[in-house]
């Protein structure tokens, strides 16, 4: 073979291969299950938080809604199986996040990973489920490219009481919880149930865990009573961290959500039942759905109205 046409054939080699690993690249897509609002007909909103996250050849569900026969509508109107799970992941111990879990029935040795600490109820339904539980302290690589945050806690304010004319101060149980954060090309997308410990806190935890960018940030950020000087320092945090998208829902509040999505803009991800968010396989990609980021981030409803 002739000196030119052979290295004009190892450039091509070179290039496929590149094109090859490139298309190797693990995507992340994330389906919401559960949420207050609706992005797509035939689903029932509902005041909790699930959501299904798919990547890495992983099937990963994150919470499980309040209701099980909401969940269950919901999961049929979509068309979601989720009969293949490779994990449960339980952001705290909430009922909005948790009581859906009778939703999935008998899972011998499914591992449910939940907040060590979390209050025995919800263990003890993930045992009745014949689910393997593990609860999580320290940030755990539950498969290549998912992970369990640290064990966060937040410490309630006390209660004073006047009973009787006595004053009584209780001190409320502290609310552990983890977030979920899965690797892709641009960084982590981290989804998180409510954020009680601080959404701030938790991903600068993250990050510090991770030695990785935060790309995306999903879920419930809790902000539904934080002043709106408050929420515009927590954006100029998240700016600060380097986080893309923004996809505030469920118990963020309204007006936190408006102000996230005034300052993210096309950058802003809405959430609702039924929602899909697909986090890039490669970078650079474009003429995707409502709306698109210089990184090729896909944000449309599961089912046509």
């Amino acid at each position: 073979m002739a000196r030119p046409q052979r290295f004009l054939l190892i450039a091509l080699l070179i290039a496929l291969g590149a094109h090859g690993l490139a298309a190797q690249i693990p995507g992340v897509r994330v389906t919401y299950l559960y949420d207050n609002t609706v992005a797509t007909p035939h689903v029932k909103p509902d005041w909790g938080f699930a959501c299904l996250v798919e990547g890495h050849g992983r099937k990963v569900l994150f919470d499980t809604g309040a209701n099980d026969g909401v969940l269950r509508g919901n999961l049929a109107a979509l068309n979601v199986d989720l009969s293949r799970l490779h994990a449960l992941v339980l952001s705290h111990d909430h009922g909005d996040h948790t009581n859906g879990l009778v939703a999935l029935g008998k899972r011998p040795a499914l591992p449910a990973y939940y907040a060590e600490g979390s209050n025995q109820q919800v263990v003890n339904r993930i045992a009745e489920s014949g689910m393997r539980a593990v609860p999580v302290t320290r940030s755990l690589e539950i498969f290549p490219g998912f992970r369990v945050s640290d064990r966060m806690v937040f410490t309630q304010q006390p209660v004073v009481s006047a009973a009787g004319g006595n004053a009584a101060t209780t001190s409320p149980p502290e609310i552990v919880e983890v977030a979920l954060a899965v690797d892709t090309r641009d960084g982590l997308v981290v989804i998180v149930g409510c954020a009680h410990p601080g959404i701030v806190p938790m991903l600068r935890q993250i990050r510090q865990t991770t030695n990785r960018p935060i790309h995306m940030v999903l879920g419930g950020f809790h902000l539904l009573q934080t002043p709106a000087d408050q929420v515009r320092q927590i954006i100029a945090d998240f700016r600060s961290i380097g986080v893309a998208y923004a996809g505030p829902t469920h118990c963020t509040g309204d007006e936190a959500i408006r102000l996230f999505r005034e300052a993210y803009g096309d950058h802003f991800i809405k959430g609702g039942v039924g929602t899909v968010v697909e986090a890039p396989v490669t970078g650079g990609m474009s003429g995707l759905s409502r709306p698109t980021g210089p990184s090729g981030v896909t944000i449309r409803p599961l089912l046509s109205p």
